[in-house]
């Protein structure tokens, strides 16, 4: 509005300018003499100040920095300089004193064999807390910078660490726009944490306590916020959540009422969904009397995945080593929670009154090596997959009517010639005493057509299809366990026992998956390996490969190592979707075998398309029935991060575009929801439109399912014999949603926004 305004004004001001002009006519006169000089104008206001500043309600994030910190000599209230900007870099003018808070801690090293430890000078009780700035110590000084003095010296916190100026203090602070009357809306701020020495000179990173970095955490959780969004930076939580801050409502519980970091984080994560379960559970007493509890909830990989975490690789983390070269009673017992270490339950029957003993065997320079922190946190049969790699060598035979032919091999990377002759470490998978012959060991190749979007089609109806299990439309597989033939150098070679239909066109994928089977400690376990597929050409010139959608390297920020279907079927969301097609459901596992499944999540089957299927798991609002009628119910699943970033999972594409827009609904099936009476054929069955599959996942409200019917989404659609839609809409939705359309996907979803993207 400013902007139209003053163009308004100058166009004014030149039309009056040129009207004055062309009103007066004729000659000029001679110059006259000069006048005599008049007297003082009167004084011009002020010029501007060396730096700009823009109103803080005109900003959708502000930028903290802090610019200083000064401790009076003898530890006195210390005086705070902070900065904000907005992403163009003008200051930021107007933030009220009561939206500001501020917390600050101190340093102290770890004593005999324990951890360092921060504590917050400022308290509530036994609780960590924030100091709230009062306008009398607040001062806004008009240039995008803020000064803020502590209501006490130092010296004078109760509650409080005793004053070190030689320490590492670290100060925080936390924005609260919403509290402000004027601006009744939440602006989101960092936290700014910033360490220094009350003494001055350059904090010693050597000797800090930099463990975990935001985007471990954010590789999960997108964007962590916690506490009213308002505290989003692990160097800022540590701040309050330090082992001298306890929550008195479960202060008669066995952590005895900790929320200590490193209590906090571990206990929260430590259940996973490989049968570990915290002894005593975790739960916390918080804000207005609010249950947290954390006892059931599951993290998504394994506990021993320490790494996962703390990331030496990260230079900005100098002591994440910390978890293998710090042991101690207050860390490792936050997952060890079953030991009572004064009453000697440790294992050799130790008793322990301090940490000092903890270094003499689990730490690395000294000690059992097998006692070693990496050692006992090795997950063995992690450990053991190591050493099996797939690889599909050739598909041959697949023009529409052909019998296809495979050759694969299953390689060793351990093995000290696979870098320089990967052929010569190949297993013979059919030795009898082999990995691949036990009689739960498992090995095949999944032929699956088309790339250009797999949905195994049968024009003929001819594939035989077991009416008891399976999913429809599944994909033609090659068993390599028996009858596979032995080049000699143990690459072998087998062929289908079904053909690729006839009327088939493009290109095709096949997909080498399976487990093989070793000892480890005396049980015969599973390993879970990385399946690898390879496209070729049914009439296409040359093989074409899927749309790459996802990179499932996001998958295993989570999963680690995503492994399903008992570890079958690993690391390839390509092999994912060879089965879960846009032609598939549940429905030979609801009740045809038993009643389990059918029991608990009702008759009416479910799509396991995966486009649809995993929207709907991470949204916790679908229910699968599995193998032998096992159920997979997700319905009230916690996706740990954010629905809205779709490029948790999505990439983009060469032209820079996500793979989260608006599909061409000519060019992507339709998602079958059920069946029919035939499932061999997709002439009888019900589909959504595929566009709608996918957004009614998340968004399940009448309203949005009535606007995507607006706009040409179809839930009642149909499919002929070549998988082609039929449908009476057609969808609209690349008008509004797609790329710099009004209503942009990743503008409406705000992906922009989650900077570890």
């Amino acid at each position: 509005m400013y902007r139209s305004i003053t163009r308004k004004w100058q166009l004014a001001t030149l039309l009056l300018s040129s009207a004055l002009l062309f009103a007066c006519s004729g000659d000029t006169g001679p110059t006259g003499p000069a006048g005599g000089q008049g007297p003082p104008g009167a004084g011009g206001p002020p010029g501007p100040s060396g730096s700009s500043t823009v109103p803080l309600e005109s900003v959708e994030k502000i930028n903290v920095s802090i610019v200083s910190v000064d401790v009076p000599d003898g530890g006195g209230a210390p005086t705070v300089v902070m900065r904000l900007t907005n992403d163009l870099g003008f200051g930021l003018s107007g933030l009220p004193a009561y939206t500001v808070g501020f917390t600050l801690a101190q340093l102290s090293a770890g004593q005999n064999g324990g951890s360092s430890e921060w504590q917050s000078y400022v308290t509530n009780g036994p609780q960590a807390a924030t100091e709230s700035a009062s306008a009398d110590r607040f001062t806004d000084n008009n240039d995008g910078t803020y000064t803020y003095t502590f209501a006490q010296a130092l010296t004078a916190y109760a509650g409080g660490p005793v004053y070190n100026e030689t320490k590492i203090h670290r100060l925080g602070v936390e924005i609260r726009t919403d509290r402000n009357e004027f601006l009744p809306v939440k602006i989101p701020a960092n936290n700014a944490p910033y360490d220094f020495l009350p003494s001055g000179g350059a904090v010693n990173t050597d000797n800090h306590r930099l463990i975990v970095n935001n985007d471990a955490c954010n590789a999960c959780h997108d964007n962590l916020e916690v506490h009213g969004e308002a505290r989003f930076d692990v160097e800022y939580c540590v701040t309050c959540h330090n082992p001298y801050s306890i929550d008195p409502d479960t202060a008669a519980e066995p952590w005895g009422g900790s929320v200590d970091m490193k209590v906090l984080i571990h206990k929260i994560h430590g259940n996973d969904n490989f049968d570990n379960k915290l002894t005593n559970g975790y739960f916390i007493i918080g804000y207005n009397d609010t249950l947290h509890d954390y006892t059931d909830v599951k993290w998504t990989q394994n506990v021993r995945n320490c790494t996962t975490c703390h990331q030496e690789s990260d230079q900005t983390v100098p002591q994440a080593s910390n978890w293998r070269t710090v042991q101690n009673r207050a860390a490792c017992g936050t997952c060890h929670d079953d030991i009572d270490w004064l009453a000697g339950d440790h294992p050799g029957g130790i008793a322990f009154t301090d940490d000092s003993l903890c270094a003499q065997c689990h730490n690395e320079t000294s000690g059992t090596p097998t006692l070693h922190v990496p050692v006992v946190h090795q997950i063995p049969e992690a450990e053991a997959a190591k050493a099996f790699e797939y690889d599909v060598v050739s598909v041959s035979n697949t023009a529409p009517g052909e019998f296809p032919t495979v050759s694969v091999r299953v390689l060793n990377p351990t093995d000290p010639n696979y870098a320089t002759d990967p052929a010569s470490t190949a297993y013979d998978i059919n030795d009898a005493a082999g990995p691949f012959q036990t009689s739960r060991a498992r090995l095949r190749v999944d032929v699956s057509w088309t790339t250009a979007e797999l949905g195994n089609l049968d024009p003929n109806d001819t594939l035989a299809r077991s009416p008891t299990s399976g999913a429809p439309f599944a994909p033609i597989a090659i068993d390599f366990k028996t009858g596979a033939t032995n080049d000699g150098n143990n690459m072998f070679t087998k062929t289908a026992t079904e053909a690729i239909p006839t009327g088939i066109t493009a290109s095709g994928v096949a997909i080498l998956e399976g487990r093989p089977q070793v000892v480890l400690g005396g049980v015969l376990t599973s390993l879970a390996v990385v399946a690898d597929g390879l496209s070729f050409a049914i009439t296409d010139a040359s093989a074409q490969n899927r749309r790459h959608v996802v990179d499932i390297g996001k998958c295993n920020d989570c999963h680690k190592t995503l492994a399903l279907h008992g570890d079958n079927r690993v690391g390839n969301t390509e092999l994912c979707s060879t089965c879960h097609n846009p032609n598939a459901t549940d429905v030979q596992q609801r009740g045809v075998v038993d009643t389990a499944c059918f029991d608990e999540l009702g008759t009416v089957e479910e799509s396991i398309d995966l486009k649809r299927m995993v929207h709907r798991i991470h949204a916790g609002n679908v229910g699968i029935c599995g193998y032998q009628n096992s159920s997979h119910d997700y319905n009230g699943v916690v996706y740990p991060g954010r629905l809205n970033n779709c490029e948790g999972c999505h990439v983009k594409d060469e032209e820079g575009v996500g793979t989260y827009y608006p599909v061409d609904p000519s060019a992507v099936l339709a998602t079958t929801i059920n069946t029919g009476a035939d499932r061999s054929t997709l002439v009888d069955d019900t589909a959504i439109s595929p566009n709608s599959s996918v957004c009614s996942s998340c968004h399940t409200s009448d309203l949005a399912k009535n606007h995507m019917i607006q706009n040409g989404g179809d839930f009642m659609a149909g499919k002929d014999d070549t998988g082609a839609m039929i449908s009476t809409g057609n969808e609209t939705c690349q008008l509004c949603h797609g790329p710099g359309a009004t209503a942009d996907v990743g503008e409406m979803h705000g992906v922009g926004g989650f900077r570890f993207n």
